[in-house]
């Protein structure tokens, strides 16, 4: 490749080749891309006819020869009589925008829905795939976070989609959580821009489409503004800014919609903002966005997402510390017609979440005995009591066990509670303790290499033994 660049840098002393208009100034001939060659001329019969003299010299000298099947000539502001002569002439297809690379269209002009199709099939192919498992809520939180959410930031790390598209995508992601019903998802009292906070903001790591995409394309904005000698940034200068500061540029008229929508984005970030999300070279969109949130830090995030939990009882904790379960008092304020609103393991008071983990009778003998088990006090019978409790510092190999115990704790009433609502029986506090350590044992069987210390192993051995 480095041949047929000297040879095409040697043609431009050719009289007869003519530089594309917008790369004139740059003298900006051919860009390579792995094995993509993107080579650019004025649209003349003579300067597309110099090109090709020097792709058959590097053909005769190399043994590699133009693909026809897989190449194309694109042409811009040339009329169509020279269109056909210059392509059978080359012996070249002429290409049609959308250009498709590397599974993203790109065209010359303002992105249509149409365009991002194939994009939103995607996300539809891989939901209707999983919706024959039986998936658990966590389950589902790591299939978004880590294949539909990174599909939709693949596309947004390119371009600004369309607010339709990413109102979709967003549709599509809630009704996987939280399953559907006809053209809605099944009821939940989670909203989607508490599920969008961060997990240290007491949401689920999901991040807001509209607002990601604008922190994710404002690493454009921080490379023209610290990095001038990127080619692109050299590119944008010398069409654009002319050597004119980004911040202080006048939109014109007469230029491109992807500038343009790039230009708009000033008007959502300050220079400060941009520049402290730069660090050691790099921008960090994740910063920038973070940045940009008002809501207050969760006191709670370290205990609900400690390592130690299993996925399925963060998520449960996570809705319990935050009463967002479909208790019967949040099913009455939703309106949901009930046929009693008391609770359905005692039959005795009405069902809250309150009630229903620190004040019914299984629930506060459960804890009774699972923490007589563990060696500690019994955590405070009273909601509020209880928050304040998981805000204290739990550090050391005793207090990360006892933080895995009760999110196992209160994932087991809670199922009790729904065999009780729907089949119409409840386990017995003996069987719910015995799953609750068959759990436990379980997991310290998993990670008991982690704890070194043989205060830490001693205290392992017991509980496993007990």
């Amino acid at each position: 490749m480095v041949y047929l660049t000297r040879s095409i840098q040697y043609a431009v002393l050719n009289s007869l080749f003519r530089f594309h208009p917008m790369c004139k100034s740059l003298k900006l001939i051919n860009l390579c891309f792995a094995d993509d060659l993107l080579i650019f001329c004025k649209g003349t019969l003579p300067a597309v006819r110099s090109v090709k003299r020097v792709l058959d010299d590097f053909a005769i000298t190399s043994g590699l020869i133009i693909n026809s099947g897989k190449s194309h000539i694109f042409f811009g502001g040339v009329s169509m009589a020279d269109r056909n002569r210059i392509s059978q002439d080359i012996n070249l297809a002429v290409g049609s925008f959308p250009l498709r690379y590397l599974g993203v269209p790109m065209r010359p002009s303002k992105w249509k829905h149409t365009d991002c199709e194939v994009f939103i099939q995607k996300f539809r192919l891989k939901i209707q795939n999983w919706a024959s498992r039986h998936l658990s809520f966590a389950g589902r939180i790591q299939l978004i976070n880590s294949v539909l959410l990174g599909l939709r930031n693949y596309w947004m790390y390119i371009f600004v989609l369309p607010q339709s598209v990413v109102k979709e995508v967003e549709r599509l992601c809630r009704g996987f959580l939280w399953g559907v019903s006809g053209q809605r998802s099944k009821l939940h009292i989670p909203s989607w821009q508490k599920v969008c906070l961060p997990k240290a903001y007491g949401g689920l790591g999901f991040r807001d489409g509209s607002l990601w995409n604008r922190s994710m394309l404002a690493k454009y904005i921080w490379a023209l503004s610290f990095k001038p000698d990127l080619l692109w940034v050299k590119w944008i200068n010398s069409i654009y800014l002319k050597e004119k500061s980004f911040w202080n540029y006048d939109l014109k008229g007469d230029c491109s919609w992807y500038w343009r929508k790039l230009c708009h984005l000033k008007k959502y970030f300050s220079f400060a903002a941009i520049s402290a999300a730069g660090m050691k070279g790099k921008f960090l969109s994740s910063k920038l966005y973070n940045s940009l949130l008002t809501q207050q830090k969760d006191e709670y995030f370290r205990t609900v997402w400690s390592r130690l939990i299993l996925p399925k009882h963060r998520f449960m904790l996570w809705q319990v510390i935050n009463s967002q379960l479909l208790t019967r008092d949040n099913l009455k304020r939703l309106h949901i017609p009930l046929i009693s609103l008391l609770c359905p393991v005692c039959d005795g008071y009405q069902e809250n979440h309150a009630h229903l983990f620190f004040e019914c009778y299984l629930s506060s003998r459960l804890v009774h005995l699972i923490f007589n088990w563990l060696g500690f006090a019994a955590w405070p019978l009273d909601f509020k009591g209880w928050l304040v409790w998981l805000t204290r510092d739990r550090r050391g190999t005793k207090a990360n066990i006892v933080t895995m115990v009760f999110a196992a704790t209160i994932y087991s009433i809670w199922t009790n509670r729904n065999i009780c609502y729907f089949e119409g029986y409840s386990s017995s506090v003996w069987n719910l303790v015995q799953d609750i350590k068959f759990t436990t044992k379980h997991s310290l069987y998993l990670v008991s290499n982690r704890f070194n210390t043989a205060q830490d192993q001693l205290y392992i051995h017991n509980l496993l033994c007990n």
